[in-house]
């Protein structure tokens, strides 16, 4: 997650402790990397990164509906066009419309760090 090119982290996250959203636990990888960032926003290469705070989580993914059209999945972030970037219950990354349904879930790996470079390659 270090080659972000123009991607501007958050403060380090201070609030209670957040271990799930909905039913789906946040993967201990993710939890770290939010500790220390809460998210941020920029220009990854191919496209727009927005990870969203700890603290709107809940609220976006209530926003969003999440559970009536991705149960078992969590909105985690953006490209601000109208992508999404998740979690599933599984830890897998996934990318999908925001006009949602599960036969259009790309999956983009498990892993946080390697996400910029698979939402850049998806977009290639």
């Amino acid at each position: 997650m270090d080659k972000c090119g123009n991607f501007v982290f958050n403060e380090p996250y201070i609030g209670n402790e957040i271990k799930q959203i909905n039913n789906v636990v946040l993967p201990k990888q993710y939890l770290e990397f939010m500790k220390k960032h809460n998210g941020g926003q920029g220009d990854i290469g191919e496209t727009w990164l927005e990870f969203f705070t700890l603290e709107d989580l809940q609220e976006i993914n209530d926003d969003y509906c999440i559970e009536d059209f991705l149960p078992d999945h969590i909105i985690i972030g953006s490209n601000g066009n109208g992508e999404l970037y998740g979690i599933d219950s599984d830890g897998v990354y996934f990318n999908v419309p925001a006009i949602m349904d599960e036969d259009d879930v790309t999956v983009l790996g498990d892993d946080i760090n390697l996400l910029p470079d698979k939402i850049n390659n998806f977009w290639k």
